[in-house]
């Protein structure tokens, strides 16, 4: 039996790390998060620094250094690549994924446990966000890593797993910061309250329990602040956390229905289910563990809900909590099958063929990619999956809910390999790298991608607006990045010549690559 089970979790997390790595070293860092992240690490490497972030050899003051750690150590293991600043995202989102079934076979038995590992597997937004080379994928294994401790201590009360969620909440501190810390005392808090338990607080030895999380934590926080006269926390305490619940940042706002979407969208095909499962766990809310996980999605969605700026990943450490829902939803009907899961089923279809509607239309509105609108249509793997889904669930719910899985896993691998690459090809770094000469003077003017620097690997200094003109006049040919706003300035100026224009994909902006006219 133990060998099996060993059997179990070697098979489920090497078939994770097929799923959530696919084609991570094939595309490049491009997105503003990835290319920050990355760079930084990078330099922190190069400088053989562990203490003050940078990007473009300047302070960043965005995030703790714990994910800049380890993709120091893949970029040591793998040179420095796209492939090793992702490794790592992928490793965390395989393991949450395995630590998620292990949790769920624990408690509610094997099919519960394999359905929550499909639900998550099946999910193409879960796989994105493990695919980036950006904090959150660390984040999201400390805060449910720590929030599976405490509910196995609670259980069982054995002391390691008491001692473990201190530890892995000083892990989350030092990857994202407080909201490691907030977000799962809060659950836990209601949790212990709703089930008439807070006196179990006494237990819990939080003044060790703190000293821990503070001995993993705190020696960082220290050093950063004595190391940049108090910018860092400064910085990083009031603009990136209290402003950012308090106002939108870089127009990531929306309506408090927005979130509720976010998670909705990013779970599917099984989000289709979710009104029954959560219908389910609330009807069942006297088993702790179901209590316990439905708290978990119900409070950190709502907090993100009410969080003036709003993103799609804010809200992925629910998703592990909502697929064990899901899971144990599925496992209760898989005998009897009520007609719900044919509306929900159905439900998809349609909107599976919105969302291919929506994304042929939106890349035909990108002129740079417009030729690329017929990528869309792969994403009719999830019609077909839906509707090859509805025609097995009458003779074997089984191989319905495994074809579901499939054809979505089919669609996310197409994605990563196929569909997603010939986008990214035409992004403005991959258009512009080639027509710059790396050992040549490089600098930029007004704004540019950041993307740039990880490519580039090496400082880009700012030039103002007063020596401009003496740059461009260098007799040795000299590099310009800067943004279509200023390419009527630039371009005043004789030696001035446009070498590229590309917008970004997605984005407003237009990247522009300057270079001179030689005498």
């Amino acid at each position: 039996m133990e060998k099996k089970r060993v059997l179990e979790a070697v098979f489920i997390f090497l078939f994770s790390f097929f799923i959530l790595s696919a084609n991570i070293g094939g595309l490049y860092i491009y997105s503003l998060d990835e290319a920050k992240n990355s760079e930084c690490a990078r330099e922190m490497l190069e400088k053989g620094e562990l203490i003050v972030p940078t990007f473009n050899y300047e302070l960043r003051t965005d995030k703790p250094p714990l994910h800049y750690y380890f993709m120091m150590i893949s970029y040591k293991i793998f040179g420095v690549s796209e492939f090793s600043a992702r490794f790592f995202s992928s490793v965390f989102g395989s393991l949450l994924v395995l630590i998620t079934f292990l949790f769920a076979r624990r408690y509610l038995g094997f099919y519960t446990a394999l359905f929550s590992v499909v639900a998550l597997l099946s999910s193409i937004h879960f796989s994105v966000q493990f695919h980036m080379a950006v904090p959150d994928p660390y984040l999201i294994f400390w805060i449910n890593a720590s929030l599976f401790s405490f509910y196995v201590w609670f259980k069982e009360k054995r002391e390691i797993f008491l001692y473990s969620f201190y530890l892995f909440t000083g892990l989350g501190v030092l990857t994202k910061g407080p909201v490691a810390i907030v977000l799962p005392g809060l659950i836990i808090v209601v949790f212990l309250f709703l089930t008439k338990n807070l006196n179990i607080l006494k237990q819990m030895r939080i003044f060790q329990g703190i000293l821990l999380t503070l001995f993993v934590s705190l020696p960082w926080y220290i050093a950063v602040y004595i190391k940049t006269d108090g910018k860092w926390i400064e910085e990083f305490i009031f603009k990136h956390n209290i402003h950012r619940f308090s106002a939108p940042m870089e127009g990531h706002g929306g309506i408090f229905l927005v979130t509720f979407l976010f998670v909705f969208v990013g779970m599917l095909p099984f989000s289709v289910f979710v009104v029954q499962a959560l219908k389910n766990a609330w009807e069942n809310r006297k088993d702790s563990l179901i209590l316990f996980l439905f708290l978990i999605v119900v409070i950190y969605t709502g907090f993100f809900a009410v969080s003036k700026t709003k993103l799609p990943n804010y809200t992925v450490p629910v998703y592990p909590s909502l697929a064990i829902l899901l899971g144990y939803y599925l496992n209760k009907i898989k005998n009897s099958i009520p007609k719900s899961i044919y509306t929900g089923l159905i439900f998809y279809i349609i909107l599976s063929l919105l969302i291919v509607a929506g994304l042929y239309f939106g890349i035909k509105g990108e002129k740079e990619i417009s030729d690329l609108s017929y990528l869309s249509f792969s994403f009719l793997l999830l019609t077909v999956g839906g509707i090859f889904s509805i025609v097995f669930m009458k003779r074997d719910f089984l191989t319905s809910i495994s074809i579901l899985s499939f054809f979505s896993i089919l669609t996310s691998l197409t994605f990563f390999f196929y569909t997603f690459p010939k986008v990214d090809s035409r992004n403005p770094v991959a258009q512009m790298l080639p027509l710059i000469n790396k050992k040549k003077d490089i600098r930029y003017y007004g704004g540019f991608n950041p993307a740039f620097v990880f490519y580039i690997r090496k400082h880009i200094p700012k030039v103002d607006k007063n020596h401009l003109k003496t740059f461009l006049n260098k007799r040795d040919t000299v590099f310009l990045l800067s943004r279509e706003r200023y390419q009527k300035d630039i371009l005043s100026i004789k030696n001035a010549h446009l070498l590229k224009k590309v917008k970004d994909l997605f984005e407003n902006k237009t990247s522009i690559l300057i270079t001179n006219k030689l005498k």
